[in-house]
């Protein structure tokens, strides 16, 4: 090949590469496609270009025909007119794929055409279907296997066809009948009955109604609440003192999915059910570490109103006698805000010296969304601060803990430059090891057991107890500082399967009414929604955490991987399987806890992570399963409080030994 040609060549290759914001069509790379290559393929119904001609040649292909002629007849349009419109997001569709797509311009939005309509018509007519009781007559409906098996191939990861190409075809065959669903009419001579009439919807409740049935999890259908006022504006009030760095971050994510939820921003099927998984994730581990927070916050009021309840007497009784002779006073002060005076003097003077906050919403995050919800800008404004506070916070060593600790934020800045400045001078890093610091509070542990050293606490005993003294920080929350950053090696992502959980003393429940994937766990008892185990199960949960892989940080988080983890620590053996089967957690429709065993510890092979949400979660139940007294009580009601009979019995030795130390205290008494 010349000089000449190559260049050529190269340039070609430069011209079809394809770099852009919205390239969100991927294949799985080969190590993960290794571990179960069928989970990654579909089998009956190809979408999009990546399976085009290789799956569902001919019988599929009729379906999508039928569909595409029952479409326009149904909106009375004309398939120039589709074609027209699809013409125009040809280019921004074909940017969406990153693999080169071989097929001319034709034979691609021929594509997006069949394959578009024959998705909207299918959540269609299976809503109507639903609304009739089964009489929707369709081929797909009237077989069994049928519909479960397209339902697993639309939510295959390089079966995909962008969203925005549906929202397309959706808006236009709703525009010809003024955005509502036409009528559907049935036939009168064979059901006698008369018209069903779907009501108005959106594409985003026809595809959830339909995966909803499909899918071996549940969520909340009523898609009102995920982004509505009164939830907005409570996740905003969320933003009070207590608030953890992790709450603040899942509630800004949370905002964020719900707007992309409301606006349709979706890269494809996929993404919208990942999104809704994201949703229903967030909104539980909001309320659970809100309902802990709370709890948090009571003890504390509670020791506050203990320590101040002696000084009332003497505080209530001077303070009535002043609001007595000041009651005139007030009186003369509330005739004259009436009047107009005091209101009108006041605004004048804040105007005068600039005091009068302005509403300025463009430094706002999400202020567009925040504005359409309408959001109070007090509440917008507190939520802004206490991101930027929460960003101040990341580049600062041991954040969690030193926030956790009540230092602020002014002394933590202080504390990363000397830290920063004193690793510099000693020309090596001096990050944080478990191992060490736990080697050093060790042996200051062994030093306070002498009589006359158990009391006393230096800045010595304190990890970084110089940079923090030099700091500012007051030794009583650097002493908090030492039991937090103590507590890191118990957060390690690492827990014990079900079975040692449970010898532990942590009792295992399913989740009456929770979304899925959530899991709370509150006084050793660990709640987990329902999962079934089916033949698509792993299907489904393997492209969701291959979509988490490959998203943009932006717009998806690893929260399926997330609990795709969480299971598999639980889950090491058939035996683990057995208990959460027993518990109601796991349903296994495979007939074989090996099986499912087996699948659920491939299920993270070759996947990387970054958060874990689950962290409060994993901390306590490692701090649980560290006290030895939940071992013993665990222990105790295993092997005496297991039946009635060890129960009577070990009442009658306890009462036993109770009536022989009786005696023999009474025969020493003279």
């Amino acid at each position: 090949m010349s000089k000449n040609t190559l260049s050529t060549h190269i340039k070609e290759k430069l011209d079809v590469l394809r770099i852009g914001k919205e390239r969100c069509m991927y294949k799985v790379h080969e190590l993960l496609r290794d571990v179960n290559e069928k989970a990654y393929k579909p089998t009956l119904l190809a979408i999009g270009p990546y399976h085009h001609s290789k799956v569902g040649q001919g019988f599929m292909e009729g379906h999508k025909l039928c569909h595409l002629r029952q479409m326009l007849e149904r909106t009375e349009g004309s398939i120039e007119t589709y074609i027209i419109a699809l013409r125009e997001l040809e280019e921004r569709a074909r940017n969406c794929y990153v693999e080169c797509i071989s097929q001319t311009s034709d034979q691609f939005v021929e594509m997006m055409l069949l394959d578009g309509c024959f998705i909207i018509e299918l959540f269609r007519k299976y809503e109507i279907y639903k609304e009739t009781g089964g009489q929707e007559y369709d081929p797909i409906f009237q077989k069994e296997w049928m519909l479960p098996r397209i339902a697993r191939d639309l939510l295959i990861f390089e079966n995909q066809l962008p969203f925005f190409v549906i929202a397309k075809l959706f808006d236009m065959s709703e525009s010809n009948k003024s955005r509502n669903l036409v009528e559907h009419i049935v036939d009168i001579e064979e059901t006698n009955e008369t018209s069903v009439e779907i009501s108005p919807t959106q594409l985003n409740d026809l595809v959830l109604n339909f995966f909803f049935d499909t899918l071996p999890f549940r969520w909340n259908v009523d898609t009102s609440s995920y982004n509505s006022t009164k939830r907005i504006n409570h996740l905003l009030c969320l933003m009070h003192e207590t608030l953890t760095r992790s709450l603040i971050e899942m509630v800004y994510e949370r905002l964020e999915f719900g707007f992309r939820f409301k606006n349709a921003k979706f890269e494809h099927l996929l993404g919208l059910i990942h999104a809704t998984i994201c949703i229903s994730i967030l909104d539980t581990e909001i309320d659970h570490a809100e309902e802990c927070q709370e709890a948090v916050v009571k003890f504390k009021k509670a020791e506050i109103f203990k320590h101040v309840f002696g000084l009332i007497g003497k505080v209530v009784i001077p303070l009535l006698v002043k609001m007595k002779k000041m009651r005139k006073a007030i009186s003369y002060a509330s005739t004259f805000q009436r009047s107009g005076s005091l209101v009108s003097i006041t605004d004048k003077l804040t105007d005068l010296h600039g005091l009068k906050e302005i509403e300025d919403w463009t430094t706002i995050p999400l202020s567009t969304e925040l504005l359409e919800a309408r959001v109070e800008f007090n509440i917008a404004k507190k939520f802004q601060g206490k991101l930027i506070e929460y960003c101040l916070w990341i580049p600062i060593p041991f954040a969690i803990e030193l926030q956790g600790a009540g230092i602020e934020i002014t002394k933590a800045e202080k504390f990363k430059e000397i830290y920063d400045r004193n690793r510099n001078e000693d020309g090596k890093s001096k990050q944080y090891e478990t191992g060490s610091v736990g080697v050093k509070l060790n042996v200051v542990q062994k030093f306070k057991r002498l009589p006359c050293l158990n009391k006393i606490e230096t800045w010595n005993s304190i990890p970084y107890g110089k940079e923090l003294r030099d700091a500012g920080v007051e030794f009583n929350k650097a002493k908090k500082f030492k039991h937090l950053l103590s507590l890191r090696e118990i957060e390690d992502s690492s827990i014990h399967s079900a079975t040692e959980l449970e010898e532990a003393g942590i009792k295992f429940k399913k989740a009456e009414e929770s979304s899925f994937f959530s899991l709370k766990f509150n006084n050793g008892l660990m709640e987990i929604s329902p999962l079934s185990i089916q033949n698509g199960t792993e299907t489904y949960l393997r492209n969701l955490i291959a979509y988490e892989q490959y998203c943009d940080r932006q717009n998806g988080s690893n929260y399926v991987y997330n609990y795709v983890r969480f299971m598999d620590h639980l889950i090491n053996s058939p035996k683990d399987v057995k208990l959460l089967r027993q518990k109601g957690i796991i349903s296994n429709c495979l007939g074989d806890d090996e099986i499912i065993s087996t699948m659920v510890n491939k299920l993270g092979h070759y996947i990387s992570f970054s958060t874990n949400i689950y962290a409060r979660t994993f901390k306590n139940l490692n701090m649980h399963c560290k006290k030895r007294r939940n071992i013993w009580m665990a222990k105790l009601r295993r092997d005496y409080f297991n039946s009635p009979w060890a129960l009577l019995s070990f009442l009658g030795a306890v009462l036993l030994l109770a009536l022989a130390i009786a005696q023999t205290v009474f025969s020493i008494i003279p």
